[in-house]
């Protein structure tokens, strides 16, 4: 869900200057195509694991999500901080949404690499409602 929202996010104004609004698209030249690879990495890991159409794919998959998220959250970061542009640039709803979004797919990417739980089932002696 988080690439989704990073890549829907990077379309809402992220910054304003002089009464206009910027993009992700607009105001970047190099992050907000970081940004849009790690969302496609995350939506790829998603729909193979839901469609089951590999099984090695997702745990790999998951790991060079982790790590583009964490690039792209580190770039959405900085460019909090330090806005592009002159002085006087004022920050938008989208930049807050981005880094959130990015830090999302950093998550899923981490948890994506983590090895599933054992889920807990009723032992054959345990009586027949508790299972």
């Amino acid at each position: 869900m988080s690439g989704l929202g990073l890549l829907v996010v990077s379309f809402l104004p992220w910054y304003s200057a002089g009464g206009h609004d910027l993009t992700a698209w607009q105001a970047f030249s190099v992050t907000d195509i970081l940004m849009a690879v790690a969302a496609a990495a995350a939506l790829t890991v998603a729909i193979v694991a839901a469609a089951h159409i590999s099984v090695s794919y997702p745990p790999a998959g998951s790991s060079v999500t982790g790590l583009l998220g964490i690039i792209a959250f580190a770039c959405v970061l900085f460019r909090l901080l330090d806005p592009p542009g002159a002085a006087g640039v004022g920050r938008e709803v989208g930049v807050w949404i981005g880094l959130i979004a990015s830090a999302g797919v950093a998550l899923g990417g981490y948890l994506g690499m983590q090895e599933p739980r054992p889920r807990a089932h009723a032992g054959p002696d345990q009586p027949q409602s508790a299972r």
